[in-house]
């Protein structure tokens, strides 16, 4: 597979002294608002502008966020835009209208974290199937914004919250790719450099781990100090120079899950934030910075990546090459229920998930296309409220 051309953007913000960097958050959740907290706690100046259907939630979200920035003595405006992204047409004119610089888009359908309501036994079950099968929730609304992005004629850069691993390369046979996820791989990384650094003996900045891994791998490790079997390449630099061998893997795995655990869950989104920051803020302000990042131009699975004022590219340590990441990651996709995407974006999910999400929710999908995802995640979702806490 190669890497997809990002919709409209070619990584590069254009910044121009008279008029603030344009930022568009889409959606209302509890990721978008930490987010927009940390783009508007900021002396940069910027414009933002907030998207969502829920008009009361919408409005009020954005004046929160306008207000505390002015109570913090910053200019920092939340422009409300009231829509719904199946309103293709209609979200296109906004974002025309709007012309944002970048795009940072938490949209889905449930929260990742929504099966953890479960009862604890019911839950143990379904999420057994790993996290592939419920991809129709996050892919349905990135698709119609993709869309409505395409059809804006804009330049802006597109970067998705949402099951990126999996949502990027099912959109990039379409051409519908963001350029850039946040989390998932990106997550691990503050716990390894920390690690790290203590083995060393050294600051965690002075570390620069270069993590290729896939959600499945990600997720797994602080909560269980394991890969679960699924393939991953770990290697940590220091001055430039290789330090992998002085730093046991499965030493650095294992404290993830004891000495270094941390909050889980809706409330574990603070890490999650921090990482859309961390790719956000170098990309606003034309800052250097080496990233993690998922779905990176369609990619599969998680890698280290460059942000320059001329872009972004991989960056990947010097004996892995491109296509050995990508198999690596694919590795990974299959643990998380996937067995492949292919190239036109059909996602054919693993015997295993489809049988236990069959037994568990009475919800059965082989195969997904794009044309079918708003139908699948409607199903999912009346199958969930129907075996589910709501």
């Amino acid at each position: 597979m190669s890497p997809t051309p990002p919709v409209g953007s070619d990584d590069r913000v254009r910044r121009d002294r008279d008029r603030p960097v344009r930022i568009l958050v889409v959606g209302c959740g509890d990721l978008s608002v930490r987010v927009l907290h940390g783009l508007t706690a900021t002396s940069h100046p910027r414009h933002l502008a907030l998207l969502g259907r829920d008009g009361e939630a919408v409005v009020r979200t954005a004046n929160m966020m306008s207000l505390a920035a002015t109570q913090l003595g910053r200019n920092c405006p939340v422009d409300p835009l009231v829509r719904d992204l199946a309103d293709v047409s209609g979200t296109a004119e906004d974002i025309a209208r709007f012309a944002p610089d970048v795009i940072f888009s938490a949209a889905s359908r449930q929260p990742w974290y929504a099966i953890s309501d479960l009862p604890a036994d019911r839950f143990a079950r379904v999420s057994a199937a790993h996290f592939g099968p419920w991809l129709p929730m996050h892919l349905d609304p990135a698709l119609k914004l993709m869309k409505a992005v395409r059809a804006s004629g804009t330049g802006a850069i597109v970067v998705n919250a949402a099951y990126p691993d999996a949502v990027h390369p099912a959109l990039a046979g379409a051409g519908l790719s963001p350029a850039l996820g946040i989390g998932n791989v990106a997550n691990s990384v503050p716990a390894l450099r920390t690690i790290a650094a203590r083995r060393l003996g050294c600051a965690p900045a002075e570390v620069q781990p270069r993590f290729v891994a896939h959600h499945f791998v990600s997720h797994r490790i602080s909560r269980t100090g394991d890969s679960g079997g699924a393939a991953y390449d770990l290697t940590f630099w220091q001055g430039g120079t290789e330090v992998t061998d002085r730093l046991p893997v499965d030493t650095a795995f294992h404290s993830m899950r004891t000495e270094y655990r941390r909050t889980g869950g809706r409330q574990g989104q603070l890490m999650t934030a921090a990482s859309a920051l961390g790719v956000l803020e170098p990309l606003l302000t034309g800052s250097e910075a080496t990233v993690h990042v998922p779905g990176w131009h369609g990619l599969p699975g998680g890698y280290p990546v460059r942000i320059s004022q001329e872009g972004t590219t991989l960056d990947l340590p010097p004996q892995l090459g491109e296509r050995d990441a990508v198999e690596i990651n694919r590795d990974g996709q299959r643990h998380d229920g996937i067995a492949r995407i292919a190239e036109d974006g059909l996602v054919e999910f693993t015997d295993e998930s489809v049988e236990i999400m069959r037994e568990e929710l009475g919800y059965t999908c082989k195969q997904l296309a794009l044309a079918d995802v708003e139908e699948a995640a409607d199903e999912l979702a009346a199958r969930y409220a129907e075996c589910g806490p709501l």
